[in-house]
């Protein structure tokens, strides 16, 4: 439940034994002082019955999104309703309200635009993942790349595929040598052609389109591709498992399976949150990124001249467009929704990782990204990259012996979840059919009986949990 004004903390007090969560938002700083001087919030506080937002904090939307994202959360997202706590709110804070409740419905969108509700993408996912399981296995393990490789240089430039790209592409050849270049796999082709070596490659398409981007391997023998542990198997056999990492999510689907050489990391759901995630792992402290437009430039492309689809890839085309602020602050560009919910998970990523990493946006065009420092790639080049970066041997896989035990317990946990799932289904069934009879019904069932089967649809939520 959100609600605007903390009021005296009555009515929040007896309302937090009601419900699993209260969002209150109060502009007024010392109303939140006041309010908690007279009610003991504490408990409620210290186990998040009770979340108190600022509204005039200047990273209320990212704490706004992170809330959201929440699983727990975002399964009641869709019956969002913002509350006022009493009329001396909405005497003297309409405006606020108003913009607070358009914030929190664009972060609530989002949210349930990246979690696909139809279940169709985590299916498929899912599919893909058990899939590419025995290539994982025979590939490079994560945690062997962060044993060799982290916090060994602190420089990393991350390439991305918008149309700023290709200017700034002279200057990364000219400095290759003294960053770690992490590359969204539909920028390779760019960089190939000018004769530049990423040391990482990032993919997780779900789709196989991507395997265009890798006509060129011979050309990636000492760079480390880096899969997600659901991109397409089609991409993942026509790579050679010698300088591919397999990694699997941070996420409680991949976690449980106890493959923890392969894991974990947050990849995100576009190619170079990836890349990011990936340089943050490996300890690096300066970030530039390049070519991260998230809009179109002046002449429509939606890509980098160069890039494998067209500079003006039809993908891009028939999504709903909007304005947003320019880089630099210079007026505004035309981005659409996917990418600006890019953007909003970027911000997130970049406000909760500060302490670890400097962001600079070098992409000198497109949209501006909250928590980077903008500077040109020339300045960036010249005031960080003065070493020569370290180079490394590829790590090697795991033996034989190893990844065949492992593969023998993965596919045991399968038959359990197998088993599991058929017996949640026949339950299921069994709930369906005895909600149906009761809507059948022309009469009043025994409160008894309806309590009893309430019972069985509690028993069940909580197993699924």
């Amino acid at each position: 439940v959100c609600i605007y004004g903390i009021g005296n903390a009555l009515l929040i007090k007896n309302l937090a034994k009601h419900y699993k969560h209260l969002f209150v938002f109060e502009s007024e700083i010392e109303l939140f002082i006041l309010a908690l001087s007279t009610i003991d919030l504490s408990e409620e506080l210290k186990v998040y019955k009770v979340i108190l937002f600022d509204c005039v904090a200047k990273d209320l939307e990212i704490q706004i999104a992170m809330i959201f994202d929440q699983q727990s959360i975002l399964e009641y997202l869709s019956l969002y309703e913002m509350f006022i706590s009493s009329h001396y709110y909405l005497k003297y804070y309409e405006t606020s309200i108003l913009s607070l409740n358009e914030l929190c419905i664009k972060s609530a969108s989002v949210a349930i635009r990246n979690a696909d509700i139809t279940c169709f993408l985590p299916l498929l996912t899912h599919g893909q993942f058990l899939q590419n399981i025995p290539s994982m296995l025979e590939s490079i393990p994560f945690q062997r790349i962060l044993n060799e490789r982290k916090n060994k240089f602190e420089n990393a430039i991350v390439v991305s595929a918008g149309p700023s790209l290709a200017k700034q592409l002279p200057l990364l050849k000219a400095y290759q040598d003294k960053a770690v270049i992490f590359c969204a796999d539909g920028a390779l082709s760019m960089l190939e052609k000018k004769g530049i070596v990423p040391d990482y490659v990032t993919n997780l398409d779900f789709t196989d389109l991507a395997m265009k981007f890798f006509q060129n391997k011979e050309n990636l023998k000492q760079s480390i591709i880096a899969l997600e542990c659901a991109t397409h198997p089609n991409i993942v056999r026509s790579l050679n498992a010698e300088n591919c990492m397999i990694v699997l999510r941070n996420k409680a689907l991949y976690q449980r399976f106890n493959l923890n050489d392969f894991g974990y990391i947050d990849t995100g759901t576009h190619v170079s949150h990836f890349s990011y995630t990936l340089a943050l792992a490996l300890g690096f402290k300066n970030i530039i990124m390049i070519g991260q437009d998230l809009a179109f430039d002046e002449e429509g492309n939606s890509h980098s001249k160069g890039f494998d689809f067209g500079e003006k890839f039809s993908g891009e085309e028939n999504i709903d467009k909007l304005k947003v602020p320019a880089y630099a602050g210079k007026g505004e560009v035309l981005t659409h929704i996917t990418w600006n919910d890019y953007r909003i998970k970027l911000e997130y990523l970049f406000a909760c990782n500060e302490q670890k990493a400097k962001f600079y946006n070098a992409t000198e065009g497109g949209a501006r990204i909250n928590f980077t420092e903008e500077l040109s790639f020339k300045e960036c080049c010249e005031k960080l990259l003065t070493k020569e970066k370290p180079q490394f041997e590829l790590p090697k896989s795991l033996t034989k012996n190893r990844s065949d035990k492992l593969l023998v317990k993965f596919k045991e946990k399968i038959q359990k979840d197998q088993d599991n799932a058929k017996r949640f289904l026949d339950d299921a069934l069994a709930l369906k059919q005895i909600l149906e009879s009761i809507l059948s019904k022309d009469f009043i069932l025994p409160l008894e009986f309806l309590e009893k089967v309430y019972q069985n649809i509690e028993n069940f939520n909580h197993s699924l949990d």
